[in-house]
């Protein structure tokens, strides 16, 4: 595919260029989140530009593809700024109220009768498992055909676009951050706790549990594996359930979240098929066209 872009740079493309205008409405052009927004999306479609004119040469596609990555990660970490500079308040209230209304508590709060050293632990490293499903995964895709490289790309970072946007829809800290004082017993544990809590409060973008990308983009990728990875499917199934379920044990997420996470996914699973179909339709007689998923 040497020049047309594929379909996740689009949508990639599109979310910087809305929220860059939205932050010259709304934060002004002078401060520092719209300059480093503006800035990344041009450096990200002239980037893409670029590495496109090279696609004839070895490996250029593989760099164009972690560039996707890259700008989808500092989108994901510049909610931190963005959703306050946008005057974005919080629905922790909400969610939480939510949670109420259809559990009779939010069940972060249920769950911490079990909350145990050996406990926390196990789900830590669950929570952790989802960074190496996601990186595992994309370098195994990376390092392979190019056929098997564009698949998981164009899949995964797609559905990344639409679950970043969520925030901004229900910006939230997250039961454990917004309502302390609901929790009797502490998080505790060994070096796993430690470890998860410490890339937790590194990368987190604050205002992003809503939907829960731990349940979003783990379904995701479990549905690039059952299609094109049948075996680490089946291998994962029980990792994936782990990893959903970390997201109330260790207070990060209601249940809300994690249900929106599903519902999004449902949703994606639906639309994304018929929108890369008709992105992939030849635009022109002998143009080029991205192979189809899976």
């Amino acid at each position: 595919m040497p020049e047309r872009p594929y379909l996740h740079e689009v949508l990639l493309a599109g979310f910087g260029l809305v929220l860059s205008v939205a932050l010259l409405l709304f934060a002004g052009p002078g401060t520092p989140v719209t300059v480093q927004v503006t800035g990344a999306t041009a450096l990200f479609i002239m980037g893409v530009a670029g590495l496109a004119r090279l696609d004839g040469r070895p490996h250029a596609f593989r760099a164009r593809l972690l560039l996707a990555y890259a700008a989808t990660f500092f989108f994901y970490a510049s909610v931190k700024h963005t959703v306050p500079s946008l005057g974005l308040p919080s629905r922790d209230a909400w969610l939480l109220a939510a949670d109420v209304r259809l559990f009779g508590v939010t069940p972060a709060v249920w769950l911490q009768r079990w909350s145990t050293p050996w406990v926390n632990d196990v789900f830590s490293a669950s929570y952790l498992a989802f960074h190496a499903y996601l990186h595992l995964a994309m370098a195994w895709a990376v390092v392979g055909p190019r056929a098997r490289a564009e698949r998981f790309f164009v899949h995964v970072f797609s559905a990344y676009v639409p679950g970043i946007a969520g925030y901004y829809l229900v910006p939230g800290l997250g039961p454990a951050a917004a309502f302390p004082e609901l929790f009797t017993v502490p998080i505790e544990g060994g070096w796993l706790t430690q470890l998860n809590a410490a890339v937790v409060a590194s990368g987190s973008s604050a205002y992003d549990i809503f939907p829960s990308l731990h349940t979003y983009i783990t379904l995701v990728l479990l549905e690039h594996d059952r299609l094109a990875h049948p075996r680490r499917f089946r291998a994962l199934l029980p990792v994936a359930a782990a990893i959903l379920l970390s997201t109330l044990v260790l207070r990060y997420h209601y249940a809300v979240d994690v249900l929106a996470g599903a519902l999004w996914f449902i949703a994606f699973r639906a639309v994304f098929p018929r929108l890369q179909a008709r992105w992939n339709a030849p635009r022109r007689e002998g143009f080029p066209v991205e192979r189809p998923f899976p």
